[in-house]
């Protein structure tokens, strides 16, 4: 049993380690420990899948090549990766690059904890402290690697399938690198020619770039958590086109539940996503003269907001909303005063909204010089009805 505890102590203490790292914006426990569950109840599919898989394979030279990078790196690393992309991916609580590799260490953390145990169960004591050292960090850096690239598709739509093709892909080369290494020692005409010992150090070289790499981007993206969370905000505003709508789409599908949630049911909060949220809703409103500002903080997209005409001396705010991790340090603030100035610009002696009666989000805008200027009850469809308040801003100074 203390045997077990020891082989299972590598892949918790990386763990542990991850854990104490996310500082700044940190994952809920339950979902981490969800996480590291699903990577541990992926060990018994890889299993079979694998042993399946090598049972075709010849011994040879070419064998363990495609074994080492087919039947082990990408079966594993693409078990890992479903589950990051299928249930991490999805969590509310991934709401910053940094995530990405959160998660997906305790995914790879839970499978290769399992392995190391069942390993030590089989083999005992003499495989212990060589793949306490190597095998479970080198699991580790692999999901690294990985959950860099999916941290980095959370956020931008538009390249979401290459970037996670990209993670997927690097994972498995690092990993079928290093096993390649490893399971030509066991092929006697190779190690005719090839010593044994040089390699083992190829082995050990190629988890050392990896270990390289995966330290490099957690500190890419742990800086980034800090100037999101901490740091005084680094906000830039532009005006989105048409390239962006899927971005604003996936910021309006995160925001949804939160802004919505306390006074609108789902069915209602799900219509209305599906109606006036998605990407080809939003290129209509766009061709009807909706205007798009994106704000982001620290290159990080976190907010959006629709603006336009409703004649010549007024305006209409549409929709402004801000992840529920970024709101109150200044983007929805930044996105009002960009529609205000372009109001201002255009002549507009003032600037309307709707809100829903019940909605917080009245108390901000009252904050920011709005006033209610009547309630209006309107019929949104499938015996849903929207309670809303409409409110004004004057806006005194054009030329500000």
């Amino acid at each position: 049993m203390l045997l077990l505890a020891l082989a299972a102590a590598p892949g918790l203490a990386i763990c542990l380690y991850v854990f104490s790292r996310d500082v700044h914006n940190p994952e809920p426990v339950r979902y981490l420990v969800a996480s590291f569950a699903l990577g541990a109840a992926l060990t018994l599919p890889a299993y079979f899948i694998e042993k399946g898989a090598s049972s075709l394979l010849a011994a040879d030279v070419a064998g363990i090549l495609l074994q080492s990078f087919f039947a082990i790196a990408l079966v594993e690393e693409a078990l890992k990766f479903l589950v990051l992309r299928y249930f991490c991916f999805r969590l509310p609580s991934f709401d910053e690059p940094l995530d990405g590799i959160i998660y997906s260490v305790m995914v790879s953390m839970g499978f290769a904890t399992i392995e190391n145990v069942a390993y030590t169960w089989i083999h005992g004591a003499d495989v212990l402290l060589g793949r306490s050292l190597t095998s479970v960090p080198a699991h580790a850096c692999f999901a690294a690697i990985m959950g860099y690239y999916v941290g980095l598709a959370r956020f931008e739509p538009a390249r979401c399938g290459a970037l996670l093709r990209a993670g997927l892909g690097r994972a498995v080369l690092f990993h079928g690198c290093y096993d390649a290494f490893i399971l030509l020692t066991e092929n006697r005409w190779l190690t005719q020619y090839v010593s044994e010992a040089l390699l083992l150090t190829g082995a050990i070289y190629s988890l050392f770039v990896a270990l390289r790499l995966s330290r490099r981007l957690f500190r890419q993206h742990r800086h980034t958590s800090r100037q999101l969370f901490v740091s005084d905000p680094a906000l830039t505003l532009r005006v989105a086109d048409e390239r962006d709508l899927p971005m604003i789409e996936a910021l309006a599908r995160d925001t949804g539940p939160d802004a919505f949630g306390g006074f609108l049911p789902e069915a209602q909060i799900a219509q209305l996503l599906d109606t006036g949220y998605s990407t080809t809703a939003l290129l209509q409103q766009m061709k009807e003269g909706h205007r798009f500002l994106l704000v982001s903080n620290a290159g990080l997209p976190v907010g959006f907001a629709a603006y336009g005409a409703l004649d010549e001396d007024r305006f209409q705010l549409y929709k402004l909303y801000v992840l529920p991790g970024h709101q109150g340090r200044g983007a929805g603030r930044a996105l009002l005063e960009g529609a205000l100035r372009q109001a201002a610009d255009e002549g507009a002696s003032e600037l309307r909204l709707r809100v829903n009666r019940s909605n917080a989000a009245v108390g901000f805008y009252e904050h920011l010089g709005f006033r209610i200027l009547r309630s209006e009850d309107i019929d949104s469809g499938n015996g849903f009805i929207k309670n809303d308040y409409v409110m004004v801003r004057e806006i005194e100074d054009r030329e500000a």
